[in-house]
């Protein structure tokens, strides 16, 4: 009696492991499975296809894709089995172009739509086993219309320039390339049939790329149309390039204020480390601190120059730096902005109505104490060197406010204040918006006239947004 009762629990034990295996098994084999999901909004354009397979916790040995219609298969378009057996996510990009049959097929035939096919080899832990799957696509090899494209076609160097332009009602995005690493991107008007843009730009201290800039829009298919228009640039100005021979006392003491340390002597690369690599540093935290368009417009009036103060040093000013022994120079760099003195610990106003968007009481860097101001439109202005800073991010400020005082935090060699402008994330000269005539010109007369154009009035059922 007591050996069947063992031998019943041993039997029970046995069936309810064969129980746990297999529903293991068909854990594995349901929920461990790959997938291909597209990342082009089942759209195929010109743009191609763009996809990422899962491997579900599998091992993948083969990926095959192909067009097709729901019942013929087509063309074959994409094929890998050299994968990394142990990836957890691939990212395919398939471009197409018309010269492509299935193209030409779906062009001939007048397709609207088609079939992605797809097929995945895989293996788990139980079995080689293969997927076998479609997706339906739409069609869409039409780019969005660029027209209606209006500027002046000209700016100073290191200046302002705009261009107006509108875009059929399936542009997703569109901006603005000078030739610099920065893109432009409009304010925009949402119309029942296109879209009205605004775009405010620089060429930075240099010309526009080849005298253009280039229009670009792109719709959610990845089709794109890119516009080239001839903007002038007016060389009105020279750059002032000045030889500084380092003084390493001055470096040793900037360099432990900036980085709280207490080192008594200095190298080149201390040096470099400061005034080299923490620049680049400093000025790329800047630009993505001036790179966003205000959703709602800001009005903008008058810029004043800091009260009471002499320009000694400008925008684009080249500076070699040297050491004493040195024939050629350690490096070079352009000053993106103004150096404006006046007596010691200023008192430091807002250059015009905005909103305080960043603030640095500890240092930026090399910069100091700063301020940056949000005017709306792009427009940005920037206070450094401060030695006191009296308001807070989110304040409203205008020209009447005294933001801080003047100092030589940072990497200042005397008590002055370097102000500077951006339009999204970028530098440009100061002296455009200090010179209310022509920033009226330029900037305010075009938004006005861009907000209230006929196309565009109060009944209208368009919005205005920020890209």
């Amino acid at each position: 009696m007591f050996g069947k009762k063992k031998k019943f629990k041993l039997t029970a034990a046995i069936l309810l492991l064969i129980f746990i295996y297999a529903l293991h098994a068909l854990y594995v084999m349901f929920a461990h499975t790959p997938s291909l999901e597209l990342l082009s909004k089942n759209t195929i354009s010109y743009s191609g296809l763009r996809a990422k397979v899962n491997s579900g916790n599998t091992r993948v040995s083969l990926i095959k894709v192909s067009l097709g219609t729901e019942e013929n298969l087509i063309y074959p378009i994409y094929e890998e089995s050299s994968l990394d057996k142990d990836f957890k996510e691939k990212f395919i990009s398939i471009p197409l172009s018309p010269e492509d049959e299935a193209v030409k097929f779906i062009k001939k035939n007048k397709l609207e739509s088609l079939y992605i096919y797809y097929s995945i080899n895989y293996s788990n832990k139980f079995f080689d086993s293969d997927i076998n799957k479609k997706i339906k696509i739409s069609i869409d090899f039409e780019p969005p219309s660029i027209k209606s494209v209006k500027t002046d076609s000209y700016l100073y160097l290191g200046g302002i320039g705009y261009v107006t332009y509108e875009t059929s009602s399936d542009t997703y995005s569109s901006y603005v390339d000078t030739g610099l690493d920065n893109k432009f991107y409009p304010i925009t008007r949402i119309n029942k049939d296109s879209i009205s843009n605004l775009v405010y730009f620089t060429c930075g201290n240099k010309p526009c790329k080849n005298g253009k800039i280039k229009i670009i829009a792109e719709d959610l298919s990845g089709n794109s149309l890119v516009l080239f228009k001839k903007v002038k640039t007016l060389r009105n100005k020279k750059w002032k390039t000045s030889d500084i021979v380092i003084d390493l006392d001055f470096v040793r003491n900037k360099y432990n204020e900036i980085f709280n340390t207490n080192i008594e002597t200095v190298s080149v690369d201390n040096f470099l480390e400061l005034n080299l690599e923490l620049r680049k540093k400093n000025n790329l935290e800047i630009s993505s601190q001036t790179k966003k368009i205000t959703k709602e417009p800001i009005t903008l009036g008058k810029f004043f120059q800091l009260r009471n103060s002499k320009v000694f040093s400008r925008f684009s000013d080249k500076r070699n730096y040297f050491f004493d022994d040195m024939e050629s120079s350690l490096m070079s760099t352009y000053h993106w902005g103004y150096d404006l003195s006046s007596i010691e610990n200023a008192k430091v106003y807002a250059s015009s109505e905005g909103v305080v968007s960043f603030l640095s009481n500890d240092g930026l860097g090399i910069y100091g104490k700063t301020i940056v101001i949000n005017h709306g439109l792009g427009f940005y202005s920037l206070y450094s060197h401060l030695s006191e800073i009296s308001v807070r991010v989110g304040d409203t400020v205008s020209s009447k406010v005294v933001i801080g005082k003047t100092g030589q935090s940072g990497l200042a060699f005397g008590d002055h204040l370097h102000f500077g402008s951006y339009i999204q994330g970028v530098p440009f000269d100061s002296n455009e918006i200090w010179d209310k005539k022509y920033f009226n010109q330029k900037v305010l007369s075009v938004y006005k006239n861009f907000i209230n154009s006929k196309k565009i009035n109060s009944n209208s059922e368009g919005r205005l947004k920020a890209e």
